[in-house]
């Protein structure tokens, strides 16, 4: 949760942020008041409705799906938007903790409890979803990235794949298969990537493939099954449009009261609901009395986009304020994981869920790892940085490895050399003060000059050394790119193949690695799952 001072002010139980929450990680009852909620609300046709919704991932995970349906239950969500061979690594952290969390609260409160994934499908930001990166085996950092196939923001479950993905995915399959050595076959995981997919479809089915070990559920935010059932809570959203606008306001309001920043912000006179139609992808605004698509020029009165949306639910989807809403309205929630940003929404969101009868799942934070192959691990210790150090400007970073790597004897002449200087010209100055005043300026500058002789020295040595010093060269480049791509967590860029081509286990190893603490140590960020996860076991060739 770091970087969100609202999210760790949840976590740590500040008031001043927990009065925006509904429940708490570290209080049980939080999430036993839950269960009582969504099992009122969902009977045997409801489940039902729900286990239509979802894809389970293992035979093991449809029995249990059958038994939710039968005996009743609970779940835990997650999800993400779409993203290139899944994208950015917190996408699997969110899903294991996801998986690990259900355990924990199956345990705790005696009823069957699904992990389920929410593939958001609908969002249409290509550029958010079409790219990822990987670290080769020079240590370069390296983009993977597809081409739009439609020129107008359409969602990812519409948005298809063209012929260049056979090229990136080939290419990437090399980078990935330098890393191995391990014989895992990625091409059964990256398989869905082909022309013609769309870009939402072939993101699910790697999720489902890469968890077919695991006992999770995997749903489609444009399921025709999930649409279905997404009505009530989409006609309610444009019906109710003036008071979700007016509970949201009052929320940002008094968040930016006590001081919190929101996460979102609020659009006047349009309803969180999008319509996907000619123009696109685009939300719901006022039109006098109605509604419009101001782009497509389409234009409708309250009864007639009302009945719209009943007749063509697949055209409609809720924007991000209400999509956890329609997540708690369609499946009986009790805990959703998710990132800083996403912890800090459901402060924003809360009134949301009062205003549809519901209480708000409990927020819960995904787990966060730093995933260091051998090579990398050595390279660190070698270097000896500080992630402070790792997360500065790329060439303040170089200039500080190169001047470290310095021979010892180079650092001491140079600075023998500034402290002859000062003092020589010191003693000069004190010898000659009674000859002529003037003597003592015209004897400063030539120091000077020869201060900044001697700093052009050193900066062609360090020049010499940034081109020609292995640990700068390759080294550096290899930890910066692994642990701190663009100066920031590897788990908001690099992709999760690399590792799994290094560690077929890795997925299995992680969450084994995920301690949940109910009721003990959640509330504590500097408690929560955190660490080193080393990948792989066997040297690497880079």
């Amino acid at each position: 949760m770091r970087g969100n001072r609202l999210a760790m002010d949840y976590l740590a139980g500040v008031p001043e942020a927990a009065h925006f929450f509904s429940g708490h990680p570290n209080d049980l009852q939080s999430f036993r008041a839950k269960l009582d909620e969504v099992t009122r609300r969902f009977g045997r046709a409801e489940r039902e409705a729900a286990a239509a919704a979802v894809h389970p991932t293992s035979d093991s995970a449809r029995e249990r799906l059958a038994r939710f349906v039968e005996e009743g239950g609970a779940m835990v969500t997650t999800g993400q938007q779409t993203g290139l061979f899944t994208g950015p690594l917190y996408t699997i952290h969110k899903i294991l903790t996801a998986i690990r969390l259900a355990e924990a609260l199956e345990r705790e409160l005696g009823t069957i409890v699904l992990p389920v994934f929410w593939c958001a499908s609908e969002d249409h930001d290509l550029a958010e979803a079409n790219h990822t990166f990987a670290v080769d085996a020079d240590g370069a950092l390296r983009r993977f990235a597809v081409a739009a196939t439609v020129d107008r923001p359409v969602p990812m479950s519409e948005m298809r794949l063209g012929t260049d993905i056979e090229s990136v995915s080939a290419e990437y399959g090399e980078v990935v298969a330098a890393l191995g050595g391990t014989g895992v076959d990625l091409t059964s995981f990256s398989g869905p990537y082909r022309t013609g997919e769309t870009v939402a479809g072939a993101f699910r089915r790697m999720v489902e493939q890469l968890f077919a070990g695991f006992d999770l559920l995997v749903t489609d935010a444009a399921d025709p099954a999930l649409k279905q059932i997404s009505v009530p809570v989409l006609r309610a959203a444009v019906a109710q449009a003036s008071q979700h606008e007016r509970l949201l306001a009052e929320r940002t309001e008094a968040l930016e009261a006590a001081g919190y920043a929101p996460q979102v912000t609020l659009v006047a006179d349009a309803a969180n609901v999008f319509h996907h139609g000619p123009a696109g992808r685009e939300r719901l605004v006022r039109a006098g009395r109605g509604w419009a698509a101001p782009e497509a020029r389409i234009r409708w009165t309250p009864e007639e986009v009302d009945a719209r949306i009943v007749a063509e639910p697949g055209s409609f989807s809720p924007n991000v304020l209400l999509r956890p809403v329609v997540e708690s309205a369609v499946f009986p929630t009790l805990a959703y994981v998710g990132g800083p940003a996403e912890v800090a929404y459901f402060a924003q969101i809360n009134p949301l869920f009062g205003a549809m009868g519901m209480l708000p799942p409990v927020a819960w934070p995904r787990f966060s790892a730093r995933l260091v192959p051998d090579d990398v691990a050595e390279a660190a210790a070698e270097l000896g940085l500080t992630d402070a150090e790792l997360a500065l400007p790329e060439h303040e970073l170089v200039s500080l490895v190169a001047r470290r790597r310095l021979a010892p004897e180079i650092a001491e002449r140079l600075g023998a050399l500034r402290t002859a200087i000062v003092d020589g010209f010191g003693a000069v100055m004190d010898a000659s003060a009674g000859v002529d005043a003037n003597l003592e300026l015209a004897i400063g500058a030539r120091r000077d000059r020869a201060l900044l002789a001697a700093a052009d020295a050193e900066r062609k040595i360090l020049a010499h050394a940034k081109r020609s010093d292995r640990g700068v060269t390759h080294l550096l480049p290899l930890v910066r790119n692994t642990l701190m791509p663009f100066g920031a967590p590897q788990e908001r860029s690099l992709n999760l193949l690399p590792f799994l081509a290094m560690r077929p286990t890795l997925l299995r190893d992680l969450a084994e690695r995920m301690e949940i603490r109910l009721g003990v140590d959640a509330a504590h960020p500097e408690k929560m799952p955190d660490g080193a996860v080393h990948a792989p076991a066997q040297p690497q060739t880079r």
